[in-house]
């Protein structure tokens, strides 16, 4: 199973996803999503955001951020930031929780994630 980042997900379209894999990703990636449908600057924006969103509720089950999930975070966000590297807490949240599952991340944002790849394995998105 591999953990979708936000940024795979608002454009899956554009990305091949194997079929003998199983994919999945964070009520935090759904809450950010969430939030882009909300902010969007006309009525044909914000209708095509909501589509999408209705289509990975179909495709997906999302992770919950459960206790596991925090722990993970601690870890991973703690010893990042002992290194002196700079985090966003949204990326250091969905590597805590998928570090907390031994789950590897798919996501454009490598760089982001960088901190954390001595816990989770980074995967980079296969374009169509």
């Amino acid at each position: 199973m591999i953990l979708l980042d936000t940024d795979i997900l608002i454009d899956a379209e554009m990305y091949s996803f194997d079929t003998t894999q199983m994919y999945t990703a964070s009520i935090l990636s759904r809450a950010e999503l969430e939030l882009g449908v909300s902010r969007a600057k006309t009525a044909f924006e914000r209708q095509e955001r909501q589509v999408r969103l209705a289509l990975l509720d179909t495709w997906l089950d999302w992770l919950i951020f459960d206790v596991a999930a925090s722990r993970g975070y601690g870890l991973v966000a703690g010893q990042a930031r002992i290194t002196g590297a700079r985090l966003r807490n949204k990326d250091a949240l969905i590597a805590g929780q998928a570090y907390s599952l031994g789950l590897p991340v798919m996501t454009r944002n490598t760089a982001d994630y960088e901190p954390f790849s001595t816990y989770i394995v980074l995967i980079e998105p296969q374009k169509k």
